[in-house]
């Protein structure tokens, strides 16, 4: 029979020193934040276009992130409307860096809607690329030109022509390569045709340099021409010479002010120079292994994506088992979900943020950082913070 004193005997409980539910919600909150910045501040210095005037000679330069372009160009450009055209694009230069980041990186784009049918010049490391498409890395053996010429702090005249003989590349007047099998297009324009300078459209292909001078040319130049305008370029330190050969597009980069730079040949298709870096086309959640070689960097930002995730899934998995959610799959599916629908924020605001992508890839690594972070929380809870069923032992 119990007596009173033990009907009235309370047992001890364990010390409970889990955080409370308001300081898992403190810690929560201030980790959604801390994601928040992380997915949303700007990666640089600031948001400026980094576009400047030489200030002892015409020309541009190009530092970190900088972007000009035109959102038209020569009407004689336009495949869509003329059939397709030999061209011939000449461009006083010098890269400031040899990129051995192994990155690709856009000196001139002409695009018309399709990024497999834009034509770009491009560098990597010490190479000058001319293709048409998307395929910056050649893993998908798009045809292309290339040779290993720019070197850094140098200038070079650049002269690029293609037509029914194939494509050609002259540096400092001088033919550098050629192949006869190639003939490079100017894009179609689905929209309008957009020449870029230092940059991709999207932003993520920034150029660093210096352009003197650009003109180019609905034919393609003769050899003798190539090498008197080198002579002339080295003499007068502009291309006002070209303007005789009534070039198709030209920008002399003499202005040394201001936030354009004039087309001299037909006067309608000026170069802007915002103030602000600008992305000319926004590109939400891009498809995973696209065009561009995965290297050890990429691996360290797949590995912070899902890092970055993990804790916020723990916090969340202890709070709904605080909630008395304990069905360790309900847990996954709700966080996952929950901090799926975080990260899909994330990556579409991130289209607007210069230096910044949208990737599908990164929503997808989020997605199973909190996954594993909710399994984490699981384990902890199971083996580290377990306390036995009766509670502990009573006194006897």
């Amino acid at each position: 029979m119990m007596t009173k004193r033990s009907q009235h005997q309370v047992k001890p409980t364990a010390p409970n020193n889990r955080p409370t539910p308001w300081g898992l919600l403190l810690l929560t909150a201030a980790m959604l934040l801390l994601i928040l910045y992380s997915g949303l501040h700007f990666k640089g210095s600031s948001t400026a276009n980094d576009v400047t005037w030489l200030g002892d000679q015409n020309g541009i330069r190009f530092d970190r992130q900088g972007i000009a372009y035109a959102k038209t160009i020569a009407p004689s450009f336009n495949r869509m409307a003329h059939g397709n055209i030999p061209f011939s694009i000449e461009l006083a230069i010098k890269s400031l860096e040899a990129s051995d980041d192994g990155r690709f990186r856009f000196l001139l784009l002409l695009h018309g809607g399709d990024d497999t049918e834009q034509l770009v010049v491009g560098q990597w490391r010490s190479w000058l690329v001319i293709m048409n498409g998307d395929d910056y890395d050649a893993t998908r053996r798009r045809a292309r030109i290339a040779v290993n010429a720019l070197l850094p702090e140098k200038e070079h005249f650049v002269t690029i022509t293609s037509g029914e003989d194939g494509t050609a590349i002259f540096i400092d007047g001088q033919l550098t390569e050629r192949k006869g099998d190639l003939r490079l297009k100017i894009p179609v324009a689905t929209k309008q045709m957009q020449l870029v300078l230092g940059n991709s459209i999207y932003g993520r292909h920034p150029w660093a340099g210096e352009i003197y001078g650009l003109a180019y040319y609905d034919r393609v130049m003769s050899e003798p021409d190539i090498s008197d305008h080198f002579q002339l370029w080295s003499r007068k330190r502009t291309f006002a010479f070209t303007q005789p050969q009534n070039p198709a597009g030209l920008y002399l980069f003499n202005e040394g002010i201001g936030d354009r730079v004039g087309d001299h040949a037909e006067g309608k298709h000026d170069l802007a120079i915002p103030e602000n870096m600008a992305i000319l086309t926004k590109e939400f959640l891009a498809a995973p292994f696209g065009n561009e070689k995965y290297n050890v960097s990429h691996f360290q930002d797949m590995a912070i994506n899902i890092a970055g995730f993990i804790p916020m899934g723990f916090l969340l998995g202890a709070l709904l088992w605080q909630a008395n959610y304990r069905d360790v799959i309900k847990q996954l599916l709700l966080v996952m979900l929950a901090c799926g629908s975080i990260s899909l924020m994330i990556e579409l605001a991130q289209a607007w943020i210069p230096s910044r992508s949208s990737q599908m890839l990164d929503l997808i690594l989020n997605t199973l950082g909190a996954g594993t972070g909710v399994i984490c929380h699981s384990v902890y809870r199971n083996y580290f913070a377990a306390t036995p069923p009766n509670g502990p032992p009573s006194e006897k």
